[in-house]
């Protein structure tokens, strides 16, 4: 489907001297409102997932602020919704938020494809403007790419299993958490997935190679849109955007496609290029190419790594991590015994990142902590989450490897808890291996 009506026995130096035919309406409106919707996708800047540098979002909030301003509104006066929209784009990019803002980029596309056709309608094509349209669509992909990618590489996007997923029951997960889980777990399949995206955007980086690019990064994003979709991940229209842009960049060779997978004849020859191939042309366009790779590389594969030391599989680990049960929990010199209604004793303590822990109690209800380690001192500061004012300081002694004691007072009552360290390799998801040979399945 390209702007050039391509015949067979015409060579492609013929095709490009003949003068393009002139677009219709309905085709010049296609263009228009496209580029403009690209325009809103590509340079989307209210999500709270920075995929481009930092400074940029500095510049551009006058624009952020119009459309902070322009949704809810919309919201509330035109489709007079039964709720202020109030959240904006975070980790979720399915918001009503969201929803509401595609919206007035269709509406706002279609307007401005319609009033420039109708305002430049003496122009004969916009063969130039598709052009650039598909150059910028295919770097923004291939950038866009390389993040996710990158991240998997690295493994920060889909980091091993915390504590606290490993000793949740299944039925306890979400279906996102549980997708996350599964994926977390295996470093080959987060090298595969994210080395399948990195190709490619190597394979959109270049216009011989774009068509195979754009094939591969469908196959890719119609895989990703699926998940999100069948395990509720919060990325559906993104990632559905995504899956409309690979489409529109294989939708450039379709007559091509459908010569060699459906008429199995010879493949037509490529679209002739209508930039003039000059001397000049060539060196800006090397020369941009190079420094976009360079920036891409730059600001997301290197402040990935950076953010490995914090994040992820990578990180340190803080001090105490682990997870304890508690073997016995003495209160005002009374040792306590393990009733299952009993909400006063912990059961077991959980330190999976730093100064955050997580105390169950006997009934298994659930307390989330913000805690402070003094390694120096001994001593563990424990602050509620729900009730900051209810914080106590705990001294804590390690009498082995395997134990640990924490003394002090909870509360007016003073608590001697002794806590046994969980071996991590009874988990099955740290201990079970790769395995070439499996004499039967190990499906437990």
């Amino acid at each position: 489907m390209g702007y050039f009506s391509i015949k067979p026995k015409q060579s492609p130096m013929m095709q490009s001297n003949l003068p393009a035919p002139r677009w219709g309406m309905p085709k010049r409106i296609g263009m228009l409102t496209l580029a403009a919707y690209l325009f809103f996708l590509f340079f989307d800047f209210t999500s709270s997932d920075e995929i481009f540098p930092g400074f940029i979002y500095t510049l551009v909030k006058p624009y952020v602020n119009f459309w902070n301003w322009l949704v809810p509104w919309t919201g509330s006066h035109i489709l007079h919704l039964s709720y202020p929209i109030t959240i904006t784009p975070n980790g979720s990019g399915d918001t009503t938020y969201n929803y509401v803002m595609q919206l007035l980029w269709v509406v706002l596309a279609l307007v401005t494809g319609i009033v420039w056709a109708v305002a430049d309608r003496k122009r004969n094509s916009y063969k130039q403007l598709y052009y650039w349209v598909r150059i910028f669509t295919r770097y923004y992909f291939a950038y866009t790419l390389f993040i996710y990618g990158s991240l998997k590489i690295i493994k920060l996007q889909f980091p091993f299993p915390s504590l606290l997923r490993l000793t949740e029951p299944y039925g306890d997960s979400s279906p996102m958490a549980l997708a996350w889980t599964f994926i977390g777990y295996s470093k080959g399949y987060n090298y595969f997935t994210g080395s399948a995206e990195v190709l490619a955007l190597l394979l959109l980086f270049f216009r011989r190679t774009s068509l195979l690019g754009s094939l591969v990064a469908l196959t890719i994003m119609v895989n990703i849109a699926a998940m999100n979709m069948a395990y509720d991940i919060p990325v559906k229209i993104f990632s559905l955007n995504l899956v409309c842009l690979a489409v529109f960049l294989a939708a450039h060779d379709f007559d091509r496609l459908k010569s060699i997978f459906f008429l199995h004849t010879a493949a037509l020859p490529p679209h002739p290029d209508p930039r003039p191939k000059t001397r000049r042309n060539i060196i800006i366009q090397r020369a941009l190419k190079g420094i976009y790779i360079f920036l891409t590389v730059y600001f997301t594969f290197w402040r990935a790594i950076k953010d490995s030391d914090q994040y992820g599989d990578a990180a340190p680990r803080p001090p105490l991590y682990g997870i304890y049960d508690v073997e016995t929990f003495v209160q005002q010199g009374v040792a306590v015994p393990p009733l299952a209604t009993d909400s006063t004793r912990w059961k077991r303590m959980i330190i999976p990142y730093e100064k955050y822990a997580r105390v169950t109690t006997m009934p298994d209800s659930v307390k989330r902590m913000t805690i402070t380690i003094d390694t120096t001192k001994k001593s563990l500061e424990f602050v509620p989450q729900k009730a900051p004012a209810d914080s106590f300081l705990l001294r804590y002694n390690e009498p082995d490897k395997d134990h640990l004691l924490l003394t002090g007072a909870i509360g007016r009552d003073s608590v001697r808890i002794l806590m046994k360290r969980f071996d991590l390799n009874k988990f099955k998801l740290v201990n079970r291996d790769f395995h070439w040979i499996n004499e039967y399945p190990f499906n437990r």
